[in-house]
């Protein structure tokens, strides 16, 4: 999209909120008033373990506060107390980044994920699975189910990373929800995905999750290869985070906790109507 039409769009956009205002703005502005606004991601985004860099100039950072209605709202979650940044826009493939607070149960070792037997343990996690997000709609008060892998459990030893993709659908309308994880020296940070595509094959899923995981930069004292000898184990192994990972119990009933992301944040029309909002905000806080 060239600069010219972007520029349209956007005065249009911001002529239809000044003519919407009072039915839509003022109430935000009154709401905003009382909680933290998004922040335009353009430096380095501290997080427990490490910095997240950032990769597109109109992203956003919303703080706790401002997303945590939503998310309970929204998608049914039962609490958002587990996140460690909630990033809008993180670049033209990925709609939604979440990234949770990083587990600290220990070094995950790999040994469990044996190529003969892992298929079998990922079909006694998907039943479960099932079982979560039938739940999941039960609190949302919609059917909510899980409809394949968009992208099969995978690990990557060499990187330490491990990624899938799931499709669910809240009310029939899909949503493809990625989430990886990066494996470090005291057990791992995890990414929850929401892309722009509902779409993607599964080489695209592993290309996005590869740029999401370069963007993230571990303290270098909690990087994998920086585990020494005397260093704590985690009790369960790859395997076992999967589980974790899907929101189940490893070979136990399904939690209750957070499980799926019902929509895209960026397609909302609600909030494409207030972006121009946040625009106009933004900028006054660059000229004070």
């Amino acid at each position: 999209m060239n600069t010219s039409l972007k520029t349209l769009l956007r005065d249009n956009l911001i002529f239809l909120v000044i003519a919407l205002m009072p039915y839509v703005v003022v109430p935000a502005i009154a709401h905003a008033q009382q909680r933290g606004m998004p922040e335009v991601f353009t430096e380095p985004l501290s997080v427990l373990r490490g910095k997240l860099i950032p990769q597109s100039s109109s992203s956003e950072v919303w703080p706790e506060d401002f997303y945590c209605d939503f998310v309970k709202s929204e998608w049914g979650w039962s609490s958002c107390g587990n996140l460690d940044a909630f990033i809008v826009g993180f670049n033209k493939d990925v709609d939604t980044l979440l990234i949770e607070k990083p587990d600290a149960s220990g070094f995950v070792k790999f040994d469990d994920w044996d190529p003969n037997n892992i298929d079998e343990e990922i079909k006694a996690i998907e039943k479960e699975l099932k079982a979560g997000v039938k739940a999941q709609g039960e609190k949302l008060g919609i059917p909510v189910r899980f409809e394949g892998w968009r992208a099969y459990p995978t690990l990557d030893k060499a990187t330490g990373v491990m990624f899938y993709a799931t499709d669910i659908s809240f009310d029939g309308q899909v949503s493809t929800n990625i989430k990886a994880s990066v494996f470090d020296r005291y057990g791992y940070s995890v990414f929850k995905i929401v892309p722009m595509n509902s779409q993607l094959e599964s080489s695209q899923i592993s290309r996005i999750v590869k740029d999401v995981t370069n963007a993230y930069v571990p303290i270098p004292t909690a990087k994998r290869e920086a585990f020494t000898s005397g260093d704590k184990v985690a009790a369960v192994g790859a395997v076992g985070v999967l589980a974790t990972l899907i929101g189940v119990k490893y070979g136990k009933a399904a939690t209750a906790g957070a499980l799926a992301i019902a929509l895209a944040i960026l397609k909302k029309a609600w909030f494409l109507l207030l972006l121009p909002f946040y625009w106009i905000l933004a900028l006054f806080r660059k000229k004070s």
